[in-house]
């Protein structure tokens, strides 16, 4: 049987389900751990954030608890994106460069001691 995995994602993904044979399995992304009976585990994915993985085994299932679950992970996918796209790049440092003393007497590289050596590839 092959693993199918349906994903919801405004600019990440908040959350997934993953259709089984007796029972829908929903993994939400959130920041803090939840501490609830239907939650089976706590994973890190990432540093910002937890997947909360549990089954669904019947369409009354989706009620209070969950549906608030599924909001905030929402909520907290498009927080978490626009901080991440905010955030600016590093800049590469300076490069280093030896002086022409440096370079006669030392070479750092095969290229250059084949260069100086008279050496073909």
């Amino acid at each position: 049987m092959p693993l199918t995995s349906i994903m919801f994602a405004r600019k990440s993904c908040y959350f997934f389900a993953r259709p089984r044979k007796s029972f829908l399995e929903l993994c939400v992304f959130l920041g803090p751990a939840l501490k609830a009976p239907q939650v089976r585990r706590v994973d890190r994915p990432s540093k910002a954030r937890l997947v909360h993985p549990f089954h669904i085994r019947h369409r009354d299932e989706i009620e209070a608890p969950v549906t608030a679950w599924l909001r905030e992970a929402y909520e907290l996918s498009d927080v978490a994106a626009s901080k991440s796209l905010d955030r600016p790049k590093p800049k590469p440092g300076p490069m280093k460069t030896r002086s022409k003393a440096e370079r006669e007497t030392t070479p750092d590289t095969k290229s250059e001691r084949r260069r100086r050596d008279g050496v073909s590839q």
